[in-house]
């Protein structure tokens, strides 16, 4: 009877695992049919090389004043990304229901094998003969004469040979006494302090200037000039022939760059009162891991998309190999290092950081499963890690900012789905606040007392810099949904916040309340940060043009539209970078130009 049961259990067990097993076979075939159908059907990876996006793009340069054009642009740039995100979702979430399917197949098939298995019959066996009590004497032999050798060379090396340890204090006083015939020892090469804060609030040290935050401590930059006449402008000189995206830094009157090509790396230190190149100095790469495969790179990031740093000690360059290199002003080269090439689907465009005498690095990589991204804190004078920060998130793009805020120094971070604030001193966490999701682009500024944060898809977040732990419940002032940038950094002040989409919108929030103040549109795209000189806001489009605008509560008034001009006489230049702001002097990278603008 107890048989009979077994063998019905047995069999209704076997039953429900081949079927759930032919089941989750049939789903999982069903699913890769369809992500096979969604792939051969996707018509661009990229929005930007979309061919109607392209078509478009030829008309508007043909016609840059005509409005439907420019209409039908932010329309279909807006199209572009909401498919090409919707394409990634479907993907990954088809990935994840396949991975399912997969897994029950092969565990219910595993169950199916097993309940249909016979059990097997085991058979007499003669006991073997015992081999191992002579082997076990022989052991015990040979143990036994090792360690017989073993003490008797030691005794004979300690009779044999003499000691070199002094017998007596007389002896060990003439070891230690220094040899005058001998040169005396190098002090150590002393290290100069690094640059007070007032210091670094009159230069423009790194992306976006002092404290990343996009506002000039001058307020006598123009307001007008035209790069297609030569109005206003001091001087321009063509950027050596490698491209980059990076944006300029200024010291004193050195102005820094970089440019790099799958093959190439270099720095250059331009004079700032001439233009003229004070000298450009090449940094060894990294190597792919597989010749036959190079690192891709998207075009619109580039391989010198990070805007290097400085201190007026040294100047830091990072390219998307995430090689490493510092000089001094003079462009000696003091170190360079490989941190290993990043997984990045863009490519690296996180730009450096310094405080004190740490060099500040955040590497976002591959996908948050992986774990591969960190933030780093290199020695500046001997670039090695003094500490190093893993971070649960998938590759992005933005830079650190390092505040101080409730009696402490902390380094503000972004990428999905966290803003976290980590302590400058060991690269422990401090904060963080879930509000970000997706490629995460822009990077954090601050004022007031408050983080700002934006992303194109989920909000602009506000948070409160004085929390511990997770304050996602508890910090959060407020959230807003218009007007979301996708690469220009936000900008506040203590009144206003202020964002600016790539499809030309201007959008201000009240910097307290997060209530929604106004948009204003412009016929252009962007990619270049906003910065503030004065209550003049300075916006530097894809095409060239530079608006700059007076914003109030209720709106803005345009003040100037302004032009850069290209090789030819009436050709304008595009600009991808953020401005460099000094006394009277605006540096602005174009696509093939750097330009001086201010009087001479």
């Amino acid at each position: 009877m107890n048989e009979t049961v077994r063998s019905t259990e047995t069999g209704a067990g076997y039953q429900f695992a081949f079927r759930t097993a032919a089941v989750a076979g049939l789903f999982s075939l069903m699913v890769f049919a369809l992500l096979l159908f969604d792939q051969s059907r996707r018509t661009a990876q990229d929005p930007f090389e979309s061919t109607a996006w392209k078509v478009l793009q030829r008309a508007r340069m043909e016609e840059p004043e005509n409005k439907e054009l420019n209409e039908e642009a932010r329309e279909l740039d807006l199209q572009l990304r909401i498919e090409f995100f919707r394409q990634r979702d479907f993907a990954a979430m088809g990935a994840w229901l396949l991975l399912g399917g997969v897994a029950v197949f092969l565990i219910s098939a595993k169950s199916a094998a097993t309940m249909r298995r016979k059990l097997p019959m085991p058979t007499p066996e003669a006991s073997p003969r015992d081999i191992e009590a002579g082997w076990t004497r022989i052991a015990r032999y040979g143990v036994a004469g090792v360690a017989l050798l073993l003490v008797g060379t030691a005794a004979a090396l300690i009779v044999t040979l003499p000691s070199e340890l002094p017998k007596n204090e007389q002896e060990l006083a003439a070891l230690v006494a220094p040899d005058s015939d001998e040169p005396p020892e190098e002090p150590p090469v002393e290290v100069p302090p690094p640059p007070s804060m007032g210091q670094i609030a009159q230069m423009w040290p790194r992306f976006r200037g002092p404290g990343g935050l996009g506002i000039s401590a001058y307020t006598n930059i123009p307001e007008k000039w035209d790069g297609l006449t030569g109005e206003g402008i001091v001087w321009k000189v063509p950027v050596p022939s490698l491209p980059g995206n990076s944006s300029p830094v200024v010291w004193g009157n050195r102005l820094f760059l970089t440019g790099a090509t799958q093959e190439e790396r270099q720095v250059y230190c331009f004079d700032t009162a001439t233009g003229k190149i004070l000298w450009q100095q090449d940094v060894e790469g990294t190597p792919p891991a597989d010749p036959d495969e190079p690192l891709e790179i998207f075009d619109a990031t580039g391989y010198a998309a990070p805007t290097m740093a400085t201190d007026g000690r040294w100047v830091f360059a990072m390219f998307a190999t995430a090689d490493v290199a510092a000089f001094d002003l003079d462009g000696k080269p003091t170190w360079t290092r490989s941190l290993g090439i990043p997984e990045n689907a863009y490519g690296h465009a996180s730009s450096l950081v310094l405080f004190e005498n740490l060099l500040l690095i955040q590497i976002d990589q591959s996908t948050k499963k992986a774990a591969k991204s960190k933030l780093l804190a290199l020695d500046v004078t001997t670039g090695e890690t003094v500490w190093e920060t893993a971070r649960v998130a998938p590759n992005s793009w933005p830079t650190p900012i390092v505040i101080h805020h409730a009696d402490r120094d902390q380094i503000i971070t972004g990428g999905d789905p966290w803003v976290i604030a980590y302590d400058p001193a060991d690269g422990s966490e401090i904060w963080r606040a879930k509000c970000l999701q997706a490629d995460v682009g822009p990077s954090p500024t601050f004022t007031d007392g408050v983080v700002f944060v934006a992303n194109e898809f989920p909000y602009v977040t506000a948070v409160r810099a004085d929390g511990t732990g997770d304050v996602t419940e508890t910090h959060i002032l407020w959230q807003g949904e218009d007007g979301l940038p996708d690469t220009a950094g936000p900008l506040a002040t203590a009144e206003f916040v202020y964002l600016l989409a790539s499809y030309g919108t201007l959008t201000c929030y009240d910097a307290k309340s997060g209530e929604f103040l106004w948009e204003e549109d412009f016929d252009d795209s962007f990619t270049s940060s906003p910065s503030l000189v004065g209550d003049r806001l300075y916006l530097f489009g894809l095409e060239g043009k530079c608006w700059v605008v007076k914003p109030g509560r209720e709106g803005c008034e345009i003040i100037a539209e302004n032009k850069l001009g290209g090789e030819e006489k009436d050709d304008m230049e595009e600009c991808v970078t953020s401005p460099a702001l000094q006394d009277g002097r605006l540096y602005i990278r174009g696509d093939k130009h750097l330009f001086c603008i201010g009087q001479p």
